[in-house]
Formats: structure tokens, sequence, C-alpha cells
């Protein structure tokens, strides 16, 4: 493992992701060690009508999809059932019938740290770093963000460690960075997350810079950040809570431009109850956090309004010392001075609005947004299921990941001692996601298996045995 390790920094993150998983590190699902449970499960399939069945997980809505794409299969409970039978008596229903016990299966396993390969590091933080690593059984590439429970202990963040865990296990929005596993060792607690490669907003907004020129993003991608990161505050919103630390640092992409919040440690339940914590990132909090009065979501949009505007500039819209921001901040006054449309700035002006009950957002929500003159004839349905395709797709091997050589610093702190009454706190960390395994994992291996195509290898993006 050493000598790959060395290896990986060579190669580009994109290189090594579409490499895949090497088939002597690969532990493929033993199939016959279940199939009597597969066979119930394709008899309890088969008892059920095709939109119950469709309707009835993300891994059986994501095979029925898959097998009908050149069967001309509509997505509607008239046209689902009405290929049914001829579903029922092809090779796919005992594909989703295997694949739906393999998950029940994990479920009832416990998740430890030999169930991934850990390749190389994505990322550092002030007492944890992110790998790429691959699920041995599926060959599935995911991000483990991994912890020193010492190190969070002695920066007091155990408790953001727990809310984070908390939150994300409770929000599947494809526009959050989603929870597929969580465990523990004696020494770290490490989270499973959605691989997104591509670096962050702030990372995209510093690589249109050159030579001293901004080369600002144009109304139409303003408007598709805008749109994911609301529909990703709608999801945290819906969960309960409040995110409270909206930037372009915490907004993550992919390989294929979409786009997902992350980092959910400041994060406050707020679904029974107002708070008035001062929390998050300086010039993108909100009057009434200054200000210290009573909220629950409403911050999100102010922040939201803060973002958008960084995105036509890569410039903030209060600025100076720490309470010129705040001064700036709360009498809401925004210079508009970098050639930003008159639909951006009706944006920006309107979720940046000091008084809670008129800015936009803090009646309806999303659906404030999405009756917003700036999103007129915007495809939020196209949207909302991951259809509609981003104008910028980034190469995820400009991304400046840190080495091997860089994380081999980190070492647990030796300041303070994890002590039991520590280690209660964190008894229920370890976590698996069935619905996000089907959605994910699952559908990941049929697809470079080419299960419903009559098999025959993968090829391609991490190839699996």
């Amino acid at each position: 493992m050493e000598a790959l390790g060395e290896t990986m920094e060579n190669i580009g993150l994109a290189q090594e992701i579409q490499k895949g998983l090497a088939p002597n590190l690969q532990k493929p699902p033993k199939w016959a060690d279940f199939q009597g449970e597969s066979d119930a499960k394709k008899a309890e399939f088969s008892g059920m009508s095709g939109w119950d069945c469709y309707s009835s997980s993300e891994l059986c809505k994501g095979v029925i999809k898959m097998w009908g794409k050149d069967k001309g299969l509509a997505l509607t409970k008239e046209g689902v059932d009405a290929k049914w039978d001829e579903f029922k008596a092809s090779k796919a229903i005992d594909v989703l019938a295997k694949y739906a016990a393999l998950g029940d299966k994990l479920a009832k396993e416990p998740v430890t740290v030999k169930l991934f390969e850990e390749v190389r590091p994505l990322g550092r933080g002030a007492f944890g770093a992110v790998f790429l690593v691959f699920k041995k059984d599926t060959g599935a590439p995911m991000a483990t963000k991994k912890m020193f429970k010492t190190n969070a202990k002695h920066n007091k963040m155990l408790s953001d460690l727990l809310i984070e865990r908390e939150v994300l296990s409770k929000i599947r929005s494809p526009f959050c960075v989603n929870l597929h596993y969580a465990f523990q060792s004696d020494i770290e607690v490490s989270l499973v997350l959605t691989l997104m490669p591509g670096g962050d907003l702030a990372f995209l907004l510093q690589s249109r810079h050159d030579k001293g020129t901004f080369n600002p993003l144009g109304d139409s991608v303003v408007k598709f950040y805008a749109a994911a990161m609301a529909i990703g505050l709608q999801a945290i919103h819906e969960a309960g809570y409040v995110y409270r630390d909206l930037k372009p640092q915490n907004v993550l992409l992919d390989v294929e431009g979409q786009v997902r919040i992350s980092d959910m440690g400041l994060t406050a339940w707020v679904k029974d109850k107002e708070i008035k914590q001062c929390s998050g990132t300086r010039g993108y909090w909100s009057p009434e956090t200054i200000q210290k009065q009573h909220y629950k979501f409403q911050p999100d949009w102010w922040s939201l309004g803060v973002t958008v505007y960084s995105l036509t500039s890569d410039k903030m819209p209060f600025y100076g010392n720490d309470e010129e921001k705040d001064a700036m901040t709360c009498a809401g006054n925004i210079d508009f001075k970098h050639g930003e449309s008159p639909g951006v700035q009706k944006l920006i002006t309107d979720l940046c609005t000091v008084d809670m009950t008129k800015r936009l957002g803090c009646t309806k929500g999303l659906e404030d947004l999405k009756g917003h003159p700036f999103f007129s004839g915007f495809d939020w349905a196209k949207m909302m299921e991951g259809e509609l395709e981003a104008e910028i797709k980034p190469n995820p091997n400009d991304i400046n990941a840190p080495s091997k050589k860089d994380i081999e610093g980190f070492k647990p702190s030796k300041e303070v001692t994890w002590e039991p009454d520590d280690q209660a706190r964190f008894s229920d960390w370890n976590f698996f996601d069935k619905e996000i395994w089907g959605k994910y994992e699952a559908l990941f291996r049929i697809e470079k298996k080419k299960e419903l195509a009559g098999g025959g290898g993968g090829g391609g993006c991490c190839v699996i045995a």
C-alpha cells in the first residue's frame, strides 16, 4: 500500500478516479451466500405492481429506469405498469433482487475501515483530512473525512462533529453532500461522503483571474449555482436545521459541474424553536445574527445573497475591518460596481434585505425564489432531477490536493485524554444509509458491470470484478 500511495501522488486525480480500484484489492460480493434472500426479494417484487415497486426505493427506481432506457419506458404509473410484465420476464428483476438482498445484508453488518481502500489525500483541515477511497465490494469512489478524536476534543469541536454526523444522516438531497457511512476506531472518527472532485466555488472563482483581471460568471451560470444552493438550503431547512455557513468555500462541484453544499458542523436545530447565536463567517452573517436577534432559517437566505454577489466579482459586498463589515451588513447597503446585471442586482438586493419579514426566501422558502424575476423561464423541475447540464465542468486534475507527505504530519493530540465519557457521546456514531447505497453504489456497480446488458465486465471507469 505504501508503494501504491507514492504512485498515486504522481497521477492526476481525474485519472485516479477513472482508473478505479486495482483488481487485487477488490472484494466483490459473494452472491451465493445469500441466494435464498435474493429469491425471496424476487418473489416480493414480482407480487407488487410495477409502480409500487418503482416507488418503493431508490434502487428499484434506478434499476427500472436503467432497464427501460432503450425500451421507450414512460416514467409514469401507467408507463411503468404497462412494461411491468416484460420487466419481470427479464434478467433485470434478478439483478434488482440480488442487490436488494445485498443492501439488506449490509445493513445488518458492522461498518469498519476494512470495507474501504484508502488511495490518496484530497484535502486537509485543522484536525483532520479527506481521502479518496474506493468501496472494495462495489468499486465506487467516495471521500472519507477522518478526524483524530483527541484533536477534535482539544479544539473543542466534539459537538460540531456530532452535529455534522446527525444532520448528514437526515439529508438525502442531491444538492447536499450525502453521508454514505460513518465508522470509528480507537483514535479516529470517519465520515464517508459523496465524492466531489471538482473543488469548491472559491477555487473556481480563483481560476477565473488572469493577470489581475477577473472573468465574471455569466448570468446563466450564476442562476445555475444560485438555484442549486437554494435547493440544498431548502433540504436542510426541511430537515429542521439552519445551515449558517453558506459561502463559496462550502459549495463543492463534481466532475460534471453539479453542486452540493458541504460542511454541516455549524448547523443548528430550529424546527421547533428560535435561536440567537452568532455563528458562521463574518461578512456572510446576516444583520439579525450580528445583533443577536432571534431567528430560524432567515440567515441562510441572506448568506445566499452574499454568496451570489461573490460569484459575480470574487469580492464581498461588506468589507473593511470587523466593525466596518458588521456596520455595512446591518445597514444593508450594497454598492454594485462590478458590472452586475440588473437581474443579479435585484436577486442580491431581495436576498440581502435587512427586514426579515420582507427578505426573499423568508416567507415560502424555495418557492419565493422560484417566483423571482431573475429565475423567469428557469427549468426548476429539470434542475431538481439533476438533468440540467452545468455550463462549467471542472478539471479535477487542476485541483490542488495535498500529497501523502503533507498528511503525514497529522498526529493525535497529546494535550488531552480521550475519556470513557467522551466515547459514550460517540456510541451511535456508526452509520449506513441503505437508500444512498442503492441509489449510488448498487447502480454504480450494475452499470459498470453492464449487468442489465448481458454482463461481460465493466470496462472504463473503476473496473470491478
